[in-house]
């Protein structure tokens, strides 16, 4: 009996010391935090099927990172944490860290109408090591969700959209940042049953990473907030982080960012009211075949040469191939070789000669675009340039350096991504430098009869970060950079415009936080198996395009194929750029080619593209993109070059592409595009329907 007694006084005082998790419940999801692992998230459950989100052993919830490199503050060091009810909260409090002077303040509730937990978090800096980021909230996710690695997905927002099949599989896990890379707030995992969906509702363009890291025991997931450098001070997030779960696939995930998405302020006008107001011009809105075509070219085959006075003859050839006017994308336009940046001018051929083409082309109903090269400064470049050697090193460290964005030691950093563009640095938004190159390029460029430029190479609107402390900016992270770059395409579009209404702007990839400062982008729904969609088990999937088509649309890229004999690989390209809502877009570059004597699977497509623009623009330039179900027609496996000495990316996709557009009005239709080898025969709304290689239709429904 006195052992009896002894159990059950020590399964008391047990239950005294073991503190039970406290959990926050909305009827989908439950997420339950342990007291004893001082806050971390220990449960973080889908309520209809039973799936677990977070490992047995995780200590997660946050993570704060010093730029002194030294040892990362984490949920697991901090003292004294306490977790509480608080009114409708859950509050996770620790006043020290390792004992350290650093204290955080979690803080989760439940927003009537949402499915999703909130969460914010609030940081007390007291060392003088500088705080430069935090991670929050950070989970710890089983290495494979269910039993079946290949039903496991994760989603990222990466440029357009990547979504990556056994993520624990690959070499290697992408991190993305906002903006920039991340072209939205959010990432996702899901399988059969069930997904989990996080991200930041922040309409304030703070700087962030959306990071997925494989560990021994599990996928290290967190969302982190990069701040200005904080030393001896305080930070909260202004916005929410949000958490849930959800059945279905990316579309789903992407269906529970819009509903917050589109009541930002950056879609308080829908691109119908934008092209109505005359914001955006009407031409960008009609059917037009984006062309990338060099300068610097061949003039037939191996014949090297200036192709300026062939370039309205190229536009005319393919009006007469689709059926509508070119924009013709002038690459390899610059004065010294293709990318060098800044000294653009004049252009190749002498500004005599590319004034007398622009107004040949506008004369023939054409337009005209080029890329300038972002606030990218070229200083070395050895390959593909006019002088077989560039050197602009003296004019930067006169005219440049001062502006530059400048490493942690406050020097100007110096880049080179890519042997194509030399060895470069780059500008901070926030200076004179900056304006004075992108605003009187831009100026420049319309002189010369130019009606789209496209600022290239800042991708969705990413800069890295500069720690100068001479810019008038906060070191690090933050808003400014966003609000500097936001600020500079305004006045660079206000004056475009004022000189000419047709005046368009476009940026490389899209970023939701320059919507209004955009007329269009560049997309490259397209591209499999190489940047931005290259890597192991991963592949392109339409995400901004599913949130944001109705607010911009984007033009088909600068590398989608075209070819004179059959290409399976082209004609999904394509194929793709229609049922993603893009502008046509093909690219040839240097190569010698005909228009005309393209494949005629091709033809076709493009002439249907042009027609479906032209007839259906309610749904396809204007429409939202709705979830659309799978089709069940059979596989087509395309194989897409990767780069140099690398084996082609072989991806299976459906023989007929197809998405569910919902018009203004409310009426929905669904396109299709067969882009097999031979006719195909499937169910469209319950009715046969047969399409050739390259033949588009679409389908209206009710509303």
């Amino acid at each position: 009996m006195r052992h009896c007694v002894t159990f059950f006084v020590g399964l008391f005082f047990t239950a005294l010391i073991h503190a039970a998790p406290v959990a926050l419940d909305n009827g989908r999801v439950r997420v339950a935090f342990e007291p004893d692992a001082h806050g971390a998230i220990v449960a973080l459950t889908d309520l209809k099927t039973g799936t677990r989100f977070v490992t047995t052993n995780s200590a997660a919830l946050y993570e704060l990172a010093f730029l002194d490199g030294a040892k990362v503050l984490t949920t697991a060091d901090a003292e004294g944490a306490t977790v509480r009810r608080e009114n409708d909260e859950i509050v996770i409090a620790a006043p020290r860290h390792a004992g350290l002077d650093v204290s955080v303040t979690c803080r989760f509730r439940l927003v009537a109408g949402s499915p999703l937990i909130h969460g914010r978090i609030a940081v007390r800096n007291g060392l003088d090591r500088v705080l430069r980021a935090v991670r929050f909230p950070v989970i710890d996710q089983p290495r494979t969700l269910g039993p079946d690695a290949s039903r496991d997905c994760l989603l990222l927002p990466y440029c357009d959209g990547l979504l990556i099949r056994n993520p624990i599989g690959c070499d290697a896990l992408p991190s993305v940042t906002y903006p920039g890379s991340a072209s939205l707030q959010c990432f996702a995992r899901y399988n059969d049953q069930a997904g989990l969906f996080v991200a930041a509702f922040d309409s304030s363009g703070q700087t962030k990473g959306f990071a997925v890291e494989k560990r021994d025991r599990a996928l290290h997931t967190a969302v982190t907030h990069t701040l200005a450098l904080l030393r001896r001070g305080a930070w909260q997030s202004d916005y929410d982080v949000v958490f849930g779960t959800f059945q279905g696939d990316w579309q789903a995930a992407a269906d529970l960012y819009k509903a917050w998405a589109i009541k930002q302020r950056w879609c308080s006008q829908t691109l119908a009211q934008r092209v109505a107001s005359g914001d955006v011009p009407r031409w960008i809105a009609e059917p037009s075949l984006f062309y990338a075509w060099a300068l610097r070219g061949d003039l037939e085959p191996k014949n090297f040469g200036n192709r300026l006075p062939q370039a309205v003859a190229q536009a005319d050839a393919w009006r007469g191939v689709v059926g509508a006017p070119t924009t013709l994308m002038l690459m390899s336009w610059e004065k010294h070789g293709p990318w060098v940046t800044p000294d653009y001018f004049p252009p190749f051929g002498g500004e005599a000669a590319f004034a007398e083409a622009t107004r040949g082309l506008h004369a023939k109903g054409h337009h005209t675009m080029v890329y300038l090269s972002g606030l990218n400064w070229t200083l070395l470049k050895d390959r593909a340039c006019d002088a077989g050697h560039y050197d602009d090193t003296a004019a930067f460290a006169a005219r440049g350096a001062a502006g530059a964005i400048c490493d942690t030691n406050g020097l100007p950093q110096h880049f080179k991504h890519h042997p194509d563009m030399g060895e470069n640095a780059t500008l901070c938004a926030a200076t004179p430098q900056a304006r004075e190159m992108l605003i009187s390029s831009a100026r420049k460029c319309q002189a010369l009869g130019i009606d789209c430029v496209q600022a290239d190479q800042i991708v969705g609107g990413g800069l890295a970060p500069c720690y100068s402390d001479r810019h008038g900016h906060p070191q690090g992270g933050g808003t400014w950079s966003s609000a500097a770059l936001y600020k500079l395409f305004d006045e660079i579009r206000r004056e475009g415009k004022r000189r000419n209404p047709d005046f368009a702007w476009s940026m490389e990839e899209p970023g939701e936080f320059f919507i209004p400062v955009l007329d269009t982008y560049h997309a490259r729904d397209y591209a499999q198996g190489r940047w931005p969609r290259s890597g192991k088990n991963s592949e392109g999937v339409p995400l901004f395009t599913h949130v944001y088509h109705a607010y911009l649309a984007g033009y088909g890229g600068d590398s989608c194929a075209v070819s004179a004999t059959s290409q399976a690989t082209a004609l999904y390209q394509q194929g793709m750029n229609l049922v993603c809502g893009k502008a046509p877009g093909v690219a040839v570059w240097t190569r010698a080619y005909d228009p005309s004597q393209t494949d005629a699977a091709q033809a076709r497509l493009l002439r249907e593209h042009a027609r479906l623009w032209e007839t259906a623009p309610e749904f396809l330039v204007f429409g939202d993109r709705l979830a659309a179900p799978p089709l069940n027609v059979p596989d087509v496996t395309n194989r897409f070059w990767s780069a140099a000495n690398r084996p082609p990316h072989a991806l299976a996709t459906p023989s007929v592409l197809h998405s569910v557009w919902r018009a203004p009005d409310g009426q929905t239709a669904t396109v299709y595009v067969c882009i097999a080898g031979a006719p195909v025969t499937f169910s469209a709304g319950g009715e046969p329907l047969t399409l050739q290689p390259g033949e588009a239709v679409l389908r209206k429904s009710g509303k």
